[in-house]
Formats: C-alpha cells, structure tokens, sequence
C-alpha cells in the first residue's frame, strides 16, 4: 500500500526549469506545438491553392477532357453529399392540399414592397418527400391572366442567424425574385424541414449518418424543383434556380447536379471550399473533390448569373469572392459559348433583363430523362453486435471492421512518430518524471510526461492517463497520474488531441478530427511500448471526457491495449441526436450533438456501427465502462444502451468476467471513487505492483 506521503506528491509538483518557461497552460512544451500548428495551416493553405491550380488546368483543357472531368466530380460530389444521381423518370407529385388566391399589388408584399403586377399565390403539399419522410410545402407564386408555358425560378431561402434555420418565403422572395414574379415568371418557394432546421448541430447528425446538411437539403430541393416543374403551364425547358447567400450556395450546387435545372442565379452565394468552413457547411471529402469556383464551371453551359453581395457585419457568414467565381467559370463557358455574367450588388433590372433573355434562348431539354438527385441508400450498423448470435462469427468480422473503421476515420495505413526527442527529468518524491516531445507528422506533435516509480528498474503495468478537452499534462499528473504510481504502475499522460490545435483538416478532407488525435496517440504508444521499464503486455488506458473517449478508441484500433477503462466517454451515437439536456442533465435544453466539438463526428460511422459495436472491438481484452448518471456530454439511455450489447458480446465470447459496467450518481465528472473503481479493475487483469 502506498504511503500518505506518496499519495500527497500532486502537491509537491514542479516542471523542470531547464526546458523552456511554463506557458499559460502550466506545461512548458505547447509554445513548439503551436509553431508546428501554424506551420501546418499554412501548408494546408498551399495544398488547396495546388488543388486549385490543377482543377483550372482541366477548365482549360480540350472539351471532350473536361466532360469526363466533369462527370467524375459531379458523381465524387454527389457521393461526397450523401446523394444518388439518377435517370428515373418522374411522377407528379400528389397534391394533398392545395389553396389559391389572387394576390393585387397590395395583397402580399415581400421585404417591404408591394408586388407591381397581380398575382396567384397557391399552396401544395408534396407527401413524405423529405429527407426523413416529412411532407415539404410549395408557394407558387404567378401572374393573373398569362396564358401559355411559363418560365419559373425556384427561390431557395436564405440561412438564418449564424446558419440556423432559413428565412420566411416572402423574405426569399424580396428584390430581384420578386420583380421576376411581376414581369411574368412563375416563382416557386419551397419549404424544406432541411433549411428549417439548418445548424451545425443537424450537420453533426447527418455526417455519423454518411451524408450532410447540405445534402439533405439538395434532395429536398430537388424533390421541389420536380414538383414545380410538374405543375401544369409551367416550361420545363425555363426552370432556373436562384437564392441569396445560403440559397446562391445551394442553387449552385443542385445546378452542378441536376440537369433538369436550365440555368442558376446566385445572389451573393455563401463562401465554400476553403481552409477553415463553418461546421454547418462542412461536406465530408469535398476539399479532395471540388470546390465552388469549379462548381460554377460545372454549370456550362447553362447560364449562370452571379450577383456580388451587399457589404455585411462581421457576424454575417462569408460570402463568394462572386469575381473568382467567375474567372473560374469562363474557361469552359467560352468553350461553350453560353452566358455568363456578373452583376453588382442590387441590379435587380438589369438582372430581370437578363434572365429573360435567357427564357427567350432556352432550348428544350434531350429525349432521355434528365439526371436527378435524391437521398442515397445508405448501410445501418452493418457489424451491430445483436446481429450476432456466436462468438465465432463476431471473431471473423472484427478485423473487418476494425480494417473498416481506420479508413472510416481516416488513420493511414502506419502510424509511426518521426521522431521522439526527451526535453526534461525532474526527481519527484514518489517518481522521475521524463518528458518527451514525439514529432507525429511534419507540422503535428505530441506530449509524453512519463512517470517511473522509484526502485529497483523493471518493467511494469503502464497505465495511459488521457486527458480530457478541457485539461493538460499539468492537470492529469495534479488530478490521478500519481495515483497510479501508487499502485506501483508507470503513469504515461500522453497529450494527444486535435483540440490542442487551432488548426486540424478533417471533415472536409474525407476524416474525422480526432483520427489525428488517433494517429498522434498510436504514434505516442510506439514510443512507451519500446521502453525497458514498460511490459508491453500491461499496457492500460484511462480518462475522462475526450480522454474516456480516446480511452476505448485507442483500445478498438490497438490490439497492444490490454485493457481499457473510460470514465465518461461512452453512449451511442444515436442517443446523442434523440435526447435533450432536460433537468436531469443541466436544464441546458440543447441537443446533446451539442455536447461535443465536430473533431467527434466520423462521416458515416453508423453505416458501420454505433459506439458500442466499436468499443466491441477491445473484447474479450478487459473492458470497464464507467460513467455518470447524470451526464450532460454523454446521456445516460446511451450509455446503458451500449453497455447491455457489450455485456452480451462479452457473454457470446466466453470472456463475461472480462466486461464490467459502472454507473455512478453525479454529473459528467473523474470522481475519486470513479478512478479507485478503474484501478481495481486494472489490478484484477494487471496483478498489483
């Protein structure tokens, strides 16, 4: 048993003077980590400029090579957007309401101003056409008394408030859309559940799923623009799509995809395709793909109009460089020999003019079906433990899915640190602490505080202390890591996080954040496994949080993890997008989606598993799943939920004894009786001392 006084040394402890000063967070080496960091921007930077360069030098190429291009990114993307591109024919869609009135120029105003012209206005209803089965609805907006085919624009709105939600019909159909509806274009407003519900927290839902927000609402709008064009006295062959920032953005992209679209107006469009992009515009692997610029090339030879957009707040989301937008495009338009054209900010004649120019030029569309998108079939929990009914039979699919899940996250095939170089060693009452810097890639890094009991050298248990999102190598050591050495184990607080970096590529480079986190930790397991005093067969790890969660992940991707005990970093996946944070939690009234950063999400994890069917990839190796009652990061349906599979997959693989659950009364937390429960557990699998 350890004495009082070893128990006491979180007190006693001081970082070495001899490496660089103690920065704000208490951990001397993070100054380095930030110059790589910085680095690492800056060669993203360099990579989409090169990716750039490379897509213009298709635009440029011969027309039959930017075809086969073309065609290639539009199917990638659509892929990418959890959509399917299809030739089937359509069907009308049923009208289960309907209501018309007649609209003067007093009737219905939009932004303020009256329409000029009479109008119809006429609602419908499209049955279980959303992306989760819901009923979308359509404004038709047309002029009284005009007989014969009528071109029609579909408005798609606006994004609310920080990208949240979208703005009202008659606020889409402000300025240039609704003066097209007084000089004779039939307008369609269109309302999706998508837009309705767009956020951050609905892309986080939609990315586990294997698709995107911003794909949800294309196939919503895709559905609508079928619907539209279906409406009798309207010309298929003069169907646009325009919208306004959100709206422009999207107009574009269901323009590169669909071909039933005769030509887009982009007013102001939303910025995407850079370094950094908002988490509700974040589309898994599109930065490997495509990128706006090369969407409106896609167009050709539609006519495409772009509107620059009225100066905003610093608040306001950032808009399409519109002139970029337009040297990308005019390679293949001049090809092409269609229109293409800029406007300024507010040019609502002259953008009237145009497009009705365009209605007198369009030509009717090829015999053969046009392409449409839709939501793609996608896989449910393919390796679902209660699927399985032997050991066996889980045994012959695990490293399936354990092969399946590295490439899910976006691990490379090896991960291997480039170099570990030690930085300090400090005598401690109870250890030596040795720190180490480990260089896991050319611009990322991690921190290794290594602590060795005082005695005889040997190798020993070592236990893997995680630290949390919100916590360093400073406060591990300060909170448990010497806990550990009491029981006679080394303590390797290794800080391995992408939330440790301003900066990491993920999503939108076809991976989750946290595969850096992964890969740093692996890297950083090479280098404790290889030591004199490590057993490397009682390797352990442990955390709380994001370190819970690294915990078990490392341990499914690791097979050099003997044993695992996560304190608050487990449920499922599906309980975070079902629950709330009601009074249980905190009152906080938000999703639990909300609970996390988006270095959580992994696009398309669910077409493999959830939590629990990942964290089955430890079994039969030890397993403690300890967790709150009262979580509010991880809710507590899910982590029973996860630990009722676990329990029976441990049973099917004869190793029962192997799985242990605990479920403590209090709030997401590393309480004292929380870790004794996971060093006990290491003591029954490790031995003591």
């Amino acid at each position: 048993m350890a004495s009082k006084s070893s128990r006491s040394a979180p007190a006693r402890v001081r970082f070495s003077s001899r490496v660089n000063a103690a920065d704000a967070s208490g951990f001397p080496h993070y100054d380095e980590l930030a110059k790589l960091n910085a680095d690492y921007e800056a060669a993203y930077e360099r990579l989409l400029r090169q990716r750039r360069t490379e897509r213009q030098t298709h635009a440029r190429g011969t027309a039959a090579a930017w075809a086969r291009h073309a065609e290639r990114v539009r199917s990638e993307l659509a892929a990418a957007l959890g959509l399917a591109r299809t030739r089937r024919s359509e069907q009308p869609p049923a009208e289960v309401f309907e209501h018309a009135e007649p609209l003067g120029p007093a009737g219905f105003t939009a932004g303020g101003a009256a329409w000029g012209a009479p109008l119809k206005a006429s609602t419908y209803a499209l049955p279980s056409a959303g992306w989760n089965g819901a009923d979308l609805g359509l404004l038709e907006l047309r002029p009284r008394d005009t007989k014969g085919p009528l071109p029609a624009v579909l408005v798609l709105p606006d994004a609310g408030l920080c990208l949240n939600g979208c703005e009202s019909p008659a606020a889409a159909a402000r300025g240039i859309f609704g003066a097209l509806a007084s000089a004779g274009t039939t307008i369609g407003l269109p309302r999706l559940p998508s837009l309705e519900a767009f956020s951050a927290t609905r892309n986080k839902e939609r990315l586990l799923e294997g698709a995107c927000v911003l794909g949800e609402a294309l196939a919503e709008a895709s559905a609508a623009l079928g619907a539209l064009r279906a409406r009798p006295g309207i010309d298929g062959a003069r169907l646009f799509v325009a919208g306004r920032g959100l709206g422009g953005l999207l107009a574009l992209l269901l323009g590169a995809l669909d071909e039933r679209v005769a030509g887009v107006l982009a007013d102001a469009p939303l910025a995407w395709g850079g370094a950094i992009e908002p988490v509700a515009l974040e589309v898994p692997g599109a930065h490997r793909i495509t990128d706006l610029p090369e969407v409106c090339a896609l167009l050709a030879p539609r006519p495409l109009l772009l509107l620059e957009g009225a100066p905003g707040t610093p608040q306001d989301p950032v808009r399409a460089d519109v002139r970029a937008l337009l040297r990308a495009a005019r390679p293949v338009y001049a090809k092409a020999r269609t229109a293409l054209k800029r406007l300024p900010a507010g040019a609502t004649a002259q953008a009237v003019a145009w497009l009705q120019r365009q209605y007198a030029d369009a030509s009717p569309k090829a015999s053969k079906a046009p392409v449409r998108v839709s939501k793609a079939a996608k896989a449910y929990r393919a390796f679902a433990i209660p699927s399985y009914r032997t050991g066996s039979a889980w045994r012959q699919d695990a490293s399936k899915l354990r092969r399946r899940y590295r490439a899910q996250i976006g691990l490379p095939p090896v991960s291997k640190p480039l170099g570990v170089r030690q930085v300090g060693e400090t005598a401690l009452p109870d250890a030596t602490r040795f720190e180490y810097l480990i260089r896991t890639g050319p611009q990322t890094g991690a921190n290794l505080t290594f602590l060795r009991p005082h005695g005889p050298p040997r190798r020993r248990a070592t236990i893997l202390c995680l630290p949390g999102s919100g916590s360093d190598v400073k406060k591990v050591e300060g909170q448990y890591a010497h806990e550990v050495v009491a029981e006679g184990w080394n303590a390797a607080i290794i800080d391995a996080r992408a939330a440790l970096y301003p900066f990491c590529p993920g999503i939108s480079e076809g991976r989750a954040i946290i595969a850096q986190s992964m890969h740093d930790l692996i890297c950083a397991l090479d280098a404790v496994a290889a030591r004199a005093d490590v057993d490397p067969e009682r390797i352990g790890t442990m955390g709380v949080s994001q370190g819970g969660t690294h915990s078990w992940m490392l341990a499914a991707l690791d097979e050099r993890i003997a044993a695992s005990a996560p304190v608050c970093g487990v449920c499922t996946y599906a309980s975070l997008s079902r629950n709330v944070r009601d009074e249980r939690y905190d009152s906080a009234w938000l999703s639990f989606l909300d609970s996390h950063g988006i270095y959580y999400y992994t696009p398309g994890v669910l077409e493999l598993g959830d939590q629990q069917d990942l964290c089955g990839l430890i079994a039969p190796r030890p397993f403690a799943l300890i967790g709150a009652d009262k979580d509010n990061c991880f809710p507590l349906d899910g982590m029973r939920e996860a630990a009722a599979d676990l329990k029976r997959l441990y049973k099917l693989l004869g190793a029962g004894t192997n799985f242990r659950y605990v479920e403590f009364d209090g709030p997401h937390s590393m309480p004292e009786h929380s870790r004794k429960t996971a060093y006990a557990f290491f003591r029954r699998h490790f031995g003591s001392k």
